[in-house]
């Protein structure tokens, strides 16, 4: 997921977080305006915040492992560190980087399944084993981590080099020491010792092959298994593409069946307001309209509706979603894939408009206590991607083959 956009966000949402959680008549108008009725509400952690850094697909996704061991059953699972993933993809990622002779992308942004990949290979452990900052520091700050990181890296990728040094990990290792601090061997957790492998089977007990990443373009065949084109899947990760609708329904199934659902977007749109609560596509408020006028603009095509919306900031008719305007949007980068986040459950507004619980990681200073709600347009037209637990996705997982390139 982008980078720059999360931390100018987070950033600033953690700066207003103190003043917007005493500001209660601002919960009750938000509530007010739009009526929200939660529908379907999953179990999940608190909510936390990334802070300065561009980690987003992490926390959004050890949220989701967590909320995974309480459909389990697990009442309080323990909170889970990011910065062990963290560190742990920064090393994945410098192999291939150096292995590319440097010629690919390399930053803080990643992908859901750099989280599944890691615990399956090198297992998981608490944030108390290893904390998300060191003694000292006030907030996760991420920026001179990278650049330190990156200098380093192009420094041993350069491909004018003719022979690589043997022992470059080594000071790779070292500089991610003096940010992140050493991963422990073994730790203690409720009294008993484990390491991050044991952690991850005796403790968290998920099969990380259950899970699978879908998503929905045109330029790839559907019911087929493909890598898309998004800067921050270096691992290559493959993703089940399906139709539009069909994505939808694998979302909904997900939480009808229990299981949260991770989910990757845009949120860079006017209509996109975290501090207010919601995600809305441009469209048209039809009060004051007259019937004929808001069944006219109901009949247009996507690309016509957007030249007659206004955006929205209340309950009305957003601009029709088609498999077709989603993939325009996506290709002339209208679509970007900006931030990972947690999605939990559906509501309705007052207009019976249904919406999608969606669980931040900028902290609660927003209307929501760090929640908000996206309309079902937005996640049809904005997702570049969802990873979910394969029995949602029935026979269009079974039957999949790997796309030929």
């Amino acid at each position: 997921m982008k980078k720059l956009l999360t931390l100018i966000l987070a950033a600033a949402t953690a700066a207003m977080t103190a003043s917007a959680q005493k500001e209660k008549s601002g919960i009750k108008v938000a509530q007010d305006k739009f009526g929200f009725k939660d529908v379907i509400r999953l179990d999940c952690p608190a909510v936390q915040d990334q802070q300065m850094s561009g980690t987003c697909w992490c926390f959004s996704s050890l949220s989701f492992i967590e909320s995974e061991m309480m459909h389990n059953g697990v009442k309080n699972p323990p909170n889970l560190s990011e910065m062990f993933i963290v560190r742990q993809n920064y090393i994945d990622r410098a192999i291939k980087h150096v292995m590319l002779h440097g010629k690919m992308n390399f930053g803080q942004g990643s992908y859901f399944h750099d989280n599944t990949v890691i615990i399956r290979r090198h297992g998981i452990v608490p944030e108390s084993a290893y904390p998300n900052t060191l003694p000292g520091e006030p907030i996760i700050m991420h920026y001179r981590l990278e650049m330190d990181l990156k200098h380093y890296i192009d420094s041993v990728a350069d491909d004018s080099k003719k022979k690589i040094s043997t022992d470059w990990l080594d000071g790779y290792n070292a500089i991610l020491d003096q940010y992140l601090g050493k991963v422990p061997e073994t730790f203690e957790y409720e009294g008993k010792t484990y390491t991050p492998e044991t952690f991850a089977q005796e403790v968290v007990k998920l099969n990380m092959s259950d899970y699978v990443e879908v998503t929905s373009f045109s330029h790839h065949d559907f019911g087929k298994l493909c890598v898309i084109e998004l800067p921050d899947n270096w691992r290559d990760g493959l993703f089940l593409n399906v139709r539009l609708d069909e994505m939808m329904a694998i979302i909904d199934t997900s939480l009808a069946m229990g299981h949260t659902v991770l989910w990757a977007a845009d949120v860079s749109e006017k209509g996109f307001s975290h501090d207010n609560g919601y995600a809305l596509l441009p469209g048209i408020n039809p009060a004051g309209m007259k019937t004929a006028d808001i069944e006219n603009f109901k009949k247009l095509p996507p690309e016509k509706q957007i030249l007659r919306a206004r955006t929205l900031s209340a309950p009305g008719i957003e601009v029709n979603v088609t498999q077709e305007s989603r993939q325009t949007d996506f290709l002339n980068r209208n679509t970007t894939d900006d931030h990972g986040m947690h999605l939990i459950g559906t509501a309705r507004d007052s207009r019976n408009n249904k919406y999608y619980i969606i669980k931040n990681s900028w902290g609660e200073g927003n209307k929501y206590q760090g929640y908000f709600y996206a309309s079902e347009n937005y996640v049809r037209a904005k997702t570049t991607g969802i990873l979910v637990h394969k029995s949602a996705c029935g026979t269009l997982l079974e039957n999949a083959t790997i796309e030929d390139f």
